[in-house]
């Protein structure tokens, strides 16, 4: 059994796939989707990333339930202490963006990042539990599936570090889910969504918008993946290897990029913009705090009235948005209004009062101040993969994500790139990502390659270049040899195509009386690093092999070999004594890299 799980800023669900003969042909295959209401009463493949917890912490309720719970719980005052969290996706690389996004509230109200991940742990394990009930159910020959039969395979952003990545991963084996890297994958959002739009039909964005899709017949053809979520914006290239879309037949060719430009900025908008505008700055601080419930409702009723939009195409291809949005304020903020601003907001609604009327102008304001960012990174993006020389056959573009059912956006994009690029979009752009992550756990081979998005490498000891290397790290070896110490060896580097069965070697020397040694895992964005301890370069992790076995060995007969393998989206090292055959395998602990230069120890391994 494979299931997916995708957990996003906006809503979480999942999806999931048995495995069988009939199933293996990916043309033919059946996913299985849990669709959920949400307000507004569309349905989505996915219920709402919210969590409520009671006074002490505990997680009681999530998705639109933990949502209705809490205005009641507001409603009364919270006399009960409960805290409620949403969007806090978007908290989990805390030190930069825009960190207003994530609702903490209640007795969450200023969570740190190890609240942010019992939150995220709390809703996987949620999720995990509703997979597991629902294929609990699912019997073959009377008998249900077990945990133990099940892969699984988290979602992530192709624009998150390996310390995003590793919170994830952390968060889900606390979860529940397995620790083993073979049951439990990490996908980037846009190769999960590029699979998923290769075998389903969808809509070319342009003046007819007939049906087709990814076009994969054509030997080194390329295309990219925008993918457009609640909080982020994922932009990936990649090219179809000589076969086709197959066993091994997509390869990445540029560095994801992307940005915090999702959805919910559009939100973020309406009520730094246009609440802001209405009520005055003052005034609309003072209602958050009388009235947090109330104020929620206004950006519900907005987010509600913005997936109704439908924007219409001119004749030179613009898109308009030509209708005026309503969103009712509730009785106890108008009834909190001074008079001047209800008669002012009553002439602004032509007359109605208990309204905010946002005119055309203002809403297409509000969606530009998202879209047109999105614009310049995807042009970034293409001026970038224009290095790798003219395309073969047509250029392609797929537009996925839950903000990419915006018809705005889709017109923006098909007017800005469609006479140059063949824009693509699924029928149901929410599902791409969380279909295309059950079609790649099936069959993780479809991925070839990917471009590495750090410099990795680990310390050692090298010849000593005099003229070249700086003085205060020579030193003379246990065998008479002048050395420099803390020399980078790179194994891959920042950009560099690394086959998803690459696996890079080296060879280290280690010294006879030594009888524990340490390798340590370093990664930095320089491209040509020459010392682990310069500017930018971080230590992320460190194995400690087993060298019991040839201790006293001259250093000729005492060898290790370190492999770093790229054959998923995380990187694994293992290092090995080539005397005893003893492996062990690193801990990496990735963080963000801001440049705290680390350096190793006089005894790190010697380097041939």
């Amino acid at each position: 059994m494979i299931v997916a799980i995708d957990f996003g800023t906006h809503g979480t669900g999942f999806a999931w796939a048995t495995v069988s003969a009939l199933q293996d042909a990916a043309g033919h295959r059946v996913v299985v989707y849990q669709p959920f209401t949400q307000s507004g009463g569309h349905t989505y493949p996915k219920d709402l990333s919210a969590v409520l917890v009671d006074r002490a912490g505990r997680p009681v309720k999530f998705g639109e339930k933990a949502r209705n719970a809490w205005d009641r719980e507001l409603a009364r005052g919270n006399p009960q202490n409960f805290g409620y969290a949403s969007k806090f996706k978007m908290a989990i690389h805390g030190r930069e963006g825009k960190s207003d996004i994530p609702e903490f509230q209640g007795r969450l109200a200023g969570a740190r990042r190890d609240t942010v991940k019992d939150l995220v742990t709390a809703m996987l394990r949620h999720v995990r539990g509703a997979a597991l009930d629902q294929i609990g159910r699912y019997a073959v020959g009377g008998a249900a599936y077990t945990a133990d039969e099940i892969r699984w395979c988290l979602t992530i952003p192709a624009m998150w570090t390996e310390a995003d990545r590793q919170f994830m991963r952390t968060a889900a084996v606390s979860a529940g889910l397995p620790g083993d890297a073979e049951r439990l994958l990490l996908v980037q959002e846009p190769e999960a969504a590029a699979v998923y739009c290769a075998l389903n039909a969808g809509t070319v964005l342009g003046p007819d918008r007939p049906e087709g899709q990814l076009e994969v017949d054509t030997p080194g053809s390329r295309f990219m993946v925008v993918d457009c979520g609640g909080g982020t914006v994922d932009i990936t290239s990649y090219q179809i290897r000589a076969e086709g879309v197959g066993p091994g037949q997509l390869k990445e060719t540029r560095v994801a990029d992307g940005d915090r430009l999702g959805s919910a900025y559009v939100n973020h908008a309406f009520v730094t913009g246009i609440l802001t505008d209405r009520f005055g700055e003052q005034q609309l601080k003072q209602l958050v705090a009388a009235f947090p419930k109330e104020v929620g409702q206004l950006e519900s009723e907005w987010e509600t009235e913005k997936v109704r939009l439908v924007s219409e195409t001119a004749a030179d291809g613009t898109p308009v948005i030509s209708d005026t949005v309503l969103v009712s304020i509730p009785g106890k903020i108008w009834d909190a209004l001074d008079e001047t601003t209800r008669s002012r907001l009553t002439v602004l609604a032509s007359g109605e009062t208990h309204y905010i009327e946002i005119t055309a102008h203002e809403v297409t304001k509000l969606f530009e101040s998202v879209v047109r960012p999105i614009l310049g990174t995807i042009e970034r993006q293409r001026a970038a993969a224009s290095g790798d020389g003219p395309p073969v056959g047509r250029e392609q573009m797929l537009l996925v994500g839950g903000f990419a059912r915006s018809t705005y956006l889709r017109d923006r994009i098909a007017q800005r790139f469609g006479h140059e690029v063949r824009v693509i979009t699924p029928m149901d752009p929410a599902v791409a990502v969380l279909g295309g992550a059950v079609h790649f756990a099936y069959d993780p081979s479809i991925i070839w390659g990917r471009r590495s998005k750090y410099t990795y490498g680990f310390g050692c000891s090298m010849p000593f270049r005099h003229g070249i290397d700086p003085q205060e790290k020579f030193f003379i070896d246990d065998d008479g040899n002048e050395k420099c110490n803390d020399r980078f060896v790179v194994m891959a580097r920042r950009g560099d195509l690394v086959p998803t069965d690459h696996q890079a070697l080296n060879t280290v020397a280690v010294f006879p009386k030594w009888t524990s040694v340490q390798v340590t895992i370093h990664a930095t964005y320089a491209h040509d690093p020459q010392y682990t301890d310069e500017e930018g370069c971080e230590a992320i992790g460190k194995v400690i092999p087993d060298i019991s076995g040839s201790v006293g060995l001259p250093t000729s007969q005492r060898s290790l070999d370190v492999a770093f393998s790229f054959g998923t989206t995380e990187i694994q090292v293992e290092v090995r004594d080539r005397r005893s055959g003893a492996a062990r395998s690193a801990d990496v602990a990735f963080d963000d890299l801001y440049g705290r230069g680390s350096t190793d120890r006089p005894d790190a391994p010697q380097g041939r």
